[in-house]
């Protein structure tokens, strides 16, 4: 099985996050049947090695997990199946050479939900792991385009629910009773101003996502309440600074009016900031190999999990473009674009051949 098959197959195993247990198998043995990588398994996750000579170990990273749709059903609509199968091409293109140093690769559950990272994470510093690449394909650039940037790649990211709990009463005596909704109201506008004031010089953005206060009872005042947004910036510092702002207004509301405060973020995201001299690595790993590269200007709006290992040592994470027409990722449209696996597998053996 050649690894556009091996997508193919992958492709029919959607599997939700933290449940890749067929995917997980058949990747594992498509290495230790076409590969000379030595397959550790871990019990939810696994890597594949080979060890090379004495240039610091160098690690790619492949994410295993379908999307869920609004019907709860797992799809491969983002292209993980197709990040899988890279880097088991990667493994069998650099089989039987010499590699200048250890090479890794971490196949990850769970980066639909931002946690299967951190359960590969601990093994960057126990391998003593020097430098990490992984990729995402992107529609609506042309076809086997590089993508690059130094610094945020994508957002940092977190879902988030502000809900304040007070009392109900008659809807003629609301002052008899603790209604959130001005209170709410407050916070939200606080939450949109403050966005787009930073965005001046740092790109914010705050959605809102929801909001339910009360019921349809007419007669009742409301009682309780609560809003849902979801919040997204370039550099982490500029994330966390806005969320304790906006927690420390949401505090003082709920204070003020005698409201209990629930705070819930929801699907974190670290920012993926890539390092410089990794991705100056890739520019010319691209170069070597003839591919068009395309510096973007700002971060993808989106999140991925592969933040949390640039926190740790050096990497990047770049782009591979779809095509300009091409279904957009997450839609029941989108399947991954074979046409890109070689150039993906091309290119990352490139970098696993360089010396420092």
């Amino acid at each position: 099985m050649d690894i556009l098959e091996l997508r193919k197959t992958l492709h029919d195993l959607p599997e939700k996050s933290f449940a890749e247990v067929k995917t997980r198998e058949c990747l594992e043995n498509w290495l230790r049947e076409n590969t000379d990588f030595t397959v550790i398994d871990c019990e939810n996750w696994f890597y594949a090695v080979k060890k090379g000579g004495n240039r610091p170990a160098m690690a790619f990273r492949a994410d295993m997990d379908a999307v869920c749709g609004s019907d709860n059903k797992a799809g491969h609509y983002c292209g993980h199946d197709g990040h899988c199968a890279i880097l088991a091409g990667l493994a069998q293109q650099l089989s039987k050479q010499t590699l200048p140093g250890d090479v890794y690769l971490l196949f990850q559950p769970a980066e639909e939900i931002g946690k299967g990272a951190l359960v590969c994470r601990p093994l960057l510093k126990e391998k003593h792991i020097a430098e990490i690449f992984g990729m995402h394909n992107i529609p609506g650039w042309k076809k086997g385009t590089v993508l690059l940037r130094t610094g945020a790649f994508a957002c940092g990211s977190t879902g988030l629910r502000i809900r304040l709990t007070g009392t109900i009463s008659h809807a003629a005596y609301p002052e008899r009773g603790k209604n959130p909704g001005i209170a709410l109201a407050d916070i939200l506008l606080f939450a949109d101003s403050r966005a787009k004031e930073i965005r001046k010089q740092d790109f914010l953005m705050m959605t809102v996502i929801g909001a339910d206060i009360g019921s349809s009872a007419y007669g009742v005042s409301a009682g309780d309440g609560e809003i849902r947004m979801t919040i997204r910036a370039e550099r982490e510092e500029v994330f966390r600074a806005f969320l304790q702002e906006l927690k420390a207004k949401a505090k003082a509301c709920a204070k003020e009016g005698g409201f209990c405060l629930e705070w819930e973020e929801i699907e974190y995201f670290p920012a993926t900031e890539n390092h410089k001299a990794s991705v100056e690595r890739v520019r010319q790993a691209a170069l070597l190999e003839g591919l068009q590269i395309e510096e973007l200007k700002e971060p993808m709006r989106w999140s991925e999990d592969f933040g949390y290992y640039l926190q740790d040592i050096s990497g990047a994470f770049l782009g591979i473009g779809d095509g300009e027409t091409y279904p957009q990722l997450h839609t029941s449209e989108f399947s991954f674009p074979d046409e890109i696996l070689d150039t993906a597998v091309g290119l990352f053996a490139r970098l696993a051949m360089q010396e420092c």
